[in-house]
């Protein structure tokens, strides 16, 4: 009964039994579905309608004619509608034909029982077995069933009206119209029957569809890929994120394909198949695979073992998610956790290194206040003497001042080291080339240490090459320094026995020659644990050895690190009371005279022998010259004042002296000095403050020499006094032969001949630098003229084109060119021409085109100078 109802209330509002959407769908599938049945009804009609039209019309002659219409009739209208079908449009008035086939089947019908009532059974028959089983195979609405149940009836209904009495009579008519009325109702509840069973199936088929699209959304759209592979490796199924993460757009390019093709490490497939087949699931476990680009990626792995479809075939599913950032975050994490680790360690490292040489410095600083003041206290107490006049005699007075000097002389040792540590550390050092004799750099090294060496009565022995195997081109007053340090040491450690010096030499190639070296001594050796720290700055053996022996703890580092400029290096040997032995290397030039051939010895000596004999003649004549000249000294500090005044003065000069620089502008507007010593650090108005007004004032004031006397002796302080304006620098503590020199270049004192011989020699002024000459040369006159001549061709076409870069205001390249002139020159001894480069390059570097333009005028003037004071030789 309740089906009952429901199926009455299926038929009164099917909509309620449905979601609406799916009945709207499923209805309009309905319209779609039903061209193929109606295809099929559509040409039965039509093949039957053929066959009564043959055989009706022969069995009932009297009524052919119209038996034939009718016939042809149907079977037009089905055909049309088969036509019909198979057009684009069919889908859409689908259920309107199916009603135009069935009116055509029930009219025809009703014409035939019109026509012939003794048919009425067959006919109503035939129609209610086709309305019957339209509703079984037609997927059509109940509604349609109806409207088709009620022409139904109406037309036949229609038939039996229109014909005569007679009709009635007939047998079974009764029974017809009740099969009638039975088939139209029975239709309509198989029709509704079978719309409602198709909707649930339907409805469910849909319900499903949208369950598979929903996982297979899911399942293509994952972050995460999902996949199943078979236990040899064959991906079975694959979504769009595993797809992506191997490198492909779609799964369908990885379906199929070997997952063992994209392991880096074939074995960490190998170790996964053993952990399933060990537990059954693995989680987090992390893989690492190469992509279709040949990217490195790294995976975190799910996955499980299972059967397939309950058959024995087992296959692994799971997901991989990249981790490859994750991963590549971790590594850097790492690193910089490593290097942290790295940096404290290193931190403490370099704190415990701190303290060390803290400790370090502190004895440094007792032992260097120890060889300072010593020295000094010497100094102090014997000129004291002197001055109150306590001497016992002029010979005791001689003594102490050759005392006094030697003090000064360690005092200044002590400071020239430290400035020759900070000069290396500041990467300041240059080395020279020049030519010199290795043997006599060890001799000169060797007379240093000679006088404590005999004292202690230590044995000096020297293994060098034959002395023509020495000659070279390298810093000479570096390797002096080198063995110097080395030679002192080892007469400060050594109270008896030897000092061996052992010098050999390696050819490296045509321009490079390796000396290799080692001083060894008797001594009192090293302890094993004391030799790593011997060449650290400050670092002595120990303090009491430090305190007995003395020094600053610093020879030994600027050896190292004056081997390392000349690429080499230096080692040490020894054990306690037996001995040390230091060995090092450093590389060389071949020297000139290799090239040239080497000068006799008796012409050497010749040359020595008469220049000694002019000698005496030139001072005089020079100390005349100078009675000329007056020079204003700008000193704040009276000693030295005094110094410098009594050697100037004895070299023939007429001195002044100012305590700052205010006074030695005021001075020189008044008596317009033909030369300034200026000391830079002075009260009120200093050296470098002074120059610039001076070079402000008018000419001729504006252009006196003026040259740097100061105790600033780092590198980079000449350029300073350079770009202030001053000509030249000198360095504290002042060697009367340099300053004289300097002096005589500026004023242009020149050392004339009496006799008239060796012209170019003898005009030995600030120009040239004949001794530097005379280094490079060897004293070969024919390769000084033809040095001479190709250096001085090379200069003017360098000085023509500085000019066209002035006159372009390339200043880099006349920094350039400057700095290419200015080595040349310096190379050759023309050391006028390179002071003025040097005031060119530092001028351009600066931006400074109006002081370029002005030392251009300068080098120009100096060129011509030095190009005349060699005009004899270089025509000759």
């Amino acid at each position: 009964m309740e089906k009952k109802e429901n199926l009455i209330q299926f038929l009164l509002n099917p909509t309620e039994f449905f979601r609406k959407e799916n009945y709207q769908k499923i209805r309009q599938e309905s319209r779609t579905h039903l061209v193929t049945p109606l295809k099929v009804i559509a040409f039965m009609v039509a093949v039957s309608g053929l066959f009564a039209m043959i055989f009706e019309v022969r069995y009932y002659q009297h009524l052919q004619l119209e038996i034939y219409l009718t016939r042809l009739f149907a079977t037009l209208i089905a055909f049309l509608i088969l036509v019909f079908t198979n057009s684009k449009s069919s889908e859409k008035y689908s259920t309107a034909l199916v009603h135009i086939l069935l009116l055509t089947i029930i009219i025809s019908s009703a014409i035939m029982i019109y026509l012939m009532p003794k048919t009425i059974v067959v006919n109503s028959q035939i129609v209610g077995l086709v309305i019957f089983t339209s509703a079984l195979f037609l997927s059509w609405e109940v509604v349609n069933q109806i409207i088709a149940a009620i022409y139904y009836n109406l037309v036949f209904a229609a038939a039996i009206l229109f014909n005569d009495q007679k009709i009635y009579i007939l047998p079974n008519t009764l029974e017809s119209l009740a099969f009638v009325l039975f088939m139209s109702l029975l239709s309509v509840l198989g029709s509704a029957i079978n719309f409602k069973l198709r909707l649930q199936v339907a409805e469910k088929s849909i319900e499903t569809e949208k369950s598979e699209l929903k996982f297979k959304s899911i399942f293509n759209n994952a972050l995460i890929g999902i996949y199943q592979t078979s236990l040899d490796g064959k991906i079975i199924t694959a979504n769009d994120a595993m797809a992506r993460i191997l490198g492909y757009e779609r799964s369908e390019e990885v379906i199929g394909k070997d997952i063992l093709t994209f392991y880096k490490n074939p074995q960490e497939r190998e170790h996964l198949i053993e952990l399933l087949n060990e537990k059954g699931l693995v989680e987090n476990l992390r893989l690492t695979l190469i992509r279709k680009d040949i990217d490195e990626i790294y995976l975190k792995v799910n996955a499980r073992l299972i059967e397939l479809n309950g058959s024995n075939q087992k296959i692994i599913e799971g997901n991989l998610q990249d981790i490859t950032e994750q991963v590549k975050a971790e590594q850097i994490r790492d690193e910089y956790q490593e290097s942290l680790k790295k940096e404290k360690e290193k931190s403490e490292k370099l704190a415990q290194e701190a303290l060390n040489l803290s400790q370090v410095k502190s004895r440094f600083l007792a032992n260097l206040s120890h060889e300072v003041r010593t020295p000094l206290n010497s100094i102090i107490g014997l000129l004291s003497i002197i001055e109150d006049g306590n001497a016992r005699s002029e010979e005791e007075v001689r003594q102490f001042i050759s005392t006094a000097r030697s003090s000064a002389e360690s005092l200044l040792e002590v400071i020239n080291a430290i400035l020759d540590l900070s000069k290396i550390e500041a990467g300041k050092i240059e080395l020279e080339k020049l030519n010199f004799n290795l043997r006599k750099v060890v001799d000169q090294a060797v007379m240093v240490i000679h006088q404590k060496a005999r004292e202690k009565g230590i044995k000096i022995i020297e293994e060098l090459p034959s002395n023509d195997e020495l000659n070279f081109v390298g810093d000479p007053t570096r390797i002096r320094q080198i063995y110097i340090n080395l030679l002192g040491n080892a007469v400060k450690f050594t109270e008896e026995g030897e000092i061996r010096i052992k010098v050999e030499t390696e050819n490296q190639n045509s321009s490079r020659i390796k000396i290799i070296s080692s001083i060894e001594d008797t001594g009192i050796g090293i302890p094993a644990d004391k030799i790593s720290e011997l060449f650290k700055p400050f670092s002595q053996v120990d303090g009491s050895e430090g305190k007995k022996f003395g020094g600053t703890g610093l020879g030994l580092v600027i050896c190292k690190e004056f081997l390392n400029l000349m690429d080499g290096d230096i080692k040490v040997e020894s054990e306690e009371r037996a001995g040390t032995k230091f060995t090092f290397h450093f590389y060389v030039e071949p020297a000139l005279s290799n090239i040239l051939g080497k000068k006799s010895l008796t012409e050497t000596e010749q040359n020595k022998a008469h220049s000694d004999s002019l000698q005496e003649q030139l001072d005089r004549i020079l100390v005349e010259q100078r009675k000329k000249f007056r020079i204003l000294l700008a000193e704040d500090n009276l000693i030295n004042q005094k110094v410098a005044i009594r050697t100037l003065t004895s070299f023939g000069y007429q001195v002044e002296a100012v305590l700052n620089g205010e006074q030695a502008v005021s001075e020189h507007k008044n008596k317009n000095y033909d030369l300034i010593l200026m000391d830079i650090q002075m009260p009120e108005v200093d050296g470098y403050t002074a120059t610039k007004m001076i070079r402000k004032l008018e000419p001729p004031l504006n252009s006196v020499p003026i040259i740097a006397l100061t105790a600033h002796a780092l590198h980079g302080d000449k350029e300073k006094c350079l770009i202030a304006g001053m000509n030249d620098y000198i360095s504290k503590p002042v060697v009367a032969k340099e300053i004289v020199q300097i002096l005589d270049k500026y004023l242009g004192i020149h050392k004339n001949n009496p006799q008239g011989e060796k012209k170019v020699m003898d005009k030995a002024s600030g120009l040239f630098d004949f001794n530097r000459l005379n280094q490079v040369s060897l004293g070969d006159k024919e390769f000084e003229k033809d040095l001479l001549g190709d250096y001085f061709k090379d200069v003017e076409i360098k000085l023509e084109t500085l000019k066209e870069f002035i006159s372009e205001r390339n200043l880099k390249k006349v920094q350039e060119l400057a700095h290419t002139l200015k080595g040349s020159s310096y190379s050759v001894g023309a050391k006028a021409i390179g002071d003025e480069a040097l005031g060119i390059e530092l001028s351009a570097k600066s931006l400074d085109i109006e002081s370029v333009e002005e030392r251009m005028i300068k080098l120009t003037k100096v060129v011509r100078d030095s190009k005349e004071l060699f005009k004899d030789v270089i025509a000759d």
